[in-house]
């Protein structure tokens, strides 16, 4: 069954935007039916709200989009952003992490294979950028802004980019780029927070070799166990805030070995 007579199609109204995918920008040579044809029936049995449009695609996008069963464009186009960003994380990440200087200095096999990497991730974050063009369904036109630059923020430092931050945190506050890129994510995507969580995390391996270190010397000597002297050190030290570890350490001696 012809089920294509149902959509209206998305039309660009600018000729500069002709045969380009709405999603990403890249050469359209596809068409995605919203909602997928294959669950038309799905909406049109339910009586759901679906916009039944034929929108331009390029391959890659109409692929990753059609088991998505999505009524509307605009769910559509977030899911396929976070799609696209998924697929390409590492491209992205590489092309974060690095720049042409930093390549100069290793060797040609290196900088062939982070190269590749680095304009692979380039061109993805181009594409997750675009924000689709002016279009005419069924006679109604709608405009189509640019999508506002986003700003990166390191405390009293903006950046207008991911990549600038990155390398102003990384080397003002002495963090590999590696782990402040995965602390800025896994800290809502607040370089703050990463920075902070960062510290937070070397503070507490400090403490904590303040206390494993003269617990295993102390196991050692007195021929203990090393995990429980450092469980009960611990739990010493919280029990008494006041107490250093030599204390806690003299404690274990008295109630544990003295005897």
């Amino acid at each position: 069954m012809n089920y294509e007579k149902y959509y209206e199609p998305l039309v660009a109204v600018n000729s500069s935007d002709f045969n380009r995918c709405f999603y990403c920008g890249c050469e359209a040579n596809h068409t995605d039916y919203i909602p997928p044809i294959s669950f038309i029936h799905h909406w049109r049995d339910a009586n759901s709200e679906a916009e039944f449009i034929a929108v331009p695609s390029c391959n890659e996008c109409f692929d990753l989009l059609k088991k998505k069963n999505n009524g509307t464009l605009q769910t559509r186009f977030d899911v396929l952003k976070a799609l696209l960003a998924e697929k390409y994380k590492k491209a992205i990440t590489v092309y974060n992490m690095w720049s042409p200087e930093e390549l100069k200095e290793m060797d040609k096999a290196f900088q062939i294979s982070l190269s590749a990497g680095i304009n692979l991730g380039k061109e993805t974050v181009s594409r997750l950028k675009f924000n689709g063009f002016d279009y005419e369904i069924g006679g109604s036109i709608t405009r189509v802004g640019k999508a506002p630059d986003k700003l990166y923020q390191v405390f009293d430092q903006t950046f207008e980019n991911f990549k600038l931050a990155l390398e102003y945190a990384s080397s003002t506050y002495q963090i590999k780029k590696g782990r402040l890129s995965e602390l800025y994510f896994e800290s809502g995507e607040s370089f703050d927070k990463a920075i902070e969580a960062f510290h937070r995390s070397v503070e507490a391996r400090r403490l904590l070799d303040a206390i494993e270190k003269p617990c295993e010397a102390f196991a050692k000597q007195y021929n203990q166990n090393r995990n429980l002297v450092i469980r009960e050190v611990k739990k010493y030290l919280r029990a008494d805030e006041n107490l250093t570890v030599q204390e806690a350490l003299d404690k274990f001696y008295a109630l544990r070995v003295k005897e």
